[in-house]
């Protein structure tokens, strides 16, 4: 039982270290980047159905402020990822050769996981890129990703600041929060899925159809296979 609350102390210490981290990650990135950061992190790009010229549309694929604002993505998710892995049982035994014992340890699995994520964030691209190809739509990909990347940003931005909240308040991990958190998934997913349909319909230049199954190749089938690997 003892060890049990020490665990749980050394999580929760782990978790609120990251997440004061990324709070000061946050405000130095408003103050570096006010523009593209407001841009990213609004969430009415939920309620636009049509691509808009803002400065977030703007920003290059392969510059410094996609790689960085990435990476500031990728550490988000990484927190997320974590908290579920250090405060339920979902994972339990699945990985017995993880055993964060100490505060330097959980922060190196967090960086590690950091940078796993931007790594899949960079396959994406080459997915997107390849059956945009192979679908003959060129001029959707680059806008296709950098929409799909905005939503993510909005999206970890409502994660992050459940989480902190419910580290902050509670020293065990709350059932309600991990639900509530699931419920939210499920309907980010879908939201993106449609937002995304509309917008490349929006051009006017694809049927229905091929939009529809341009999207199950690049959207639904990997995310129906990540959530079968994490269930």
């Amino acid at each position: 039982m003892q060890e049990v609350v020490a665990n749980q102390e050394l999580f929760r210490n782990i978790t609120i270290g990251i997440s004061m981290l990324l709070f000061v990650i946050f405000g130095i990135s408003r103050m570096i980047y006010p523009k593209l950061f407001a841009s990213l992190y609004a969430f009415d790009k939920f309620l636009v159905l049509k691509y808009r010229e803002d400065f977030g549309s703007g920003i290059r694929l392969f510059s410094t402020e996609s790689f960085y604002f990435t990476a500031v993505l990728s550490l988000n998710f990484s927190f997320a990822l974590l908290c579920i892995y250090l405060f339920t049982n979902q994972f339990e035994g699945a990985f017995p050769w993880l055993n964060i014992s100490s505060y330097g340890l959980g922060l190196l699995f967090w960086l590690a996981m950091a940078l796993a994520i931007q790594f899949l964030f960079f396959l994406k691209f080459l997915f997107v890129q390849a059956f945009g190809w192979l679908f003959d739509i060129p001029l959707q990909q680059s806008r296709h990703f950098q929409e799909f990347q905005g939503f993510n940003h909005s999206f970890s931005l409502l994660v992050f600041l459940i989480l902190s909240i419910s580290i902050y308040i509670r020293f065990t991990f709350p059932l309600f929060s991990l639900k509530l958190l699931a419920f939210l998934i499920a309907i980010y997913l879908l939201i993106r899925l449609i937002n995304l349909f509309f917008k490349i319909r929006s051009s006017g230049a694809y049927s229905n159809l091929y939009i529809f199954s341009y999207l199950c190749s690049t959207e639904l089938m990997p995310t129906l296979v990540a959530l079968y690997l994490i269930i």
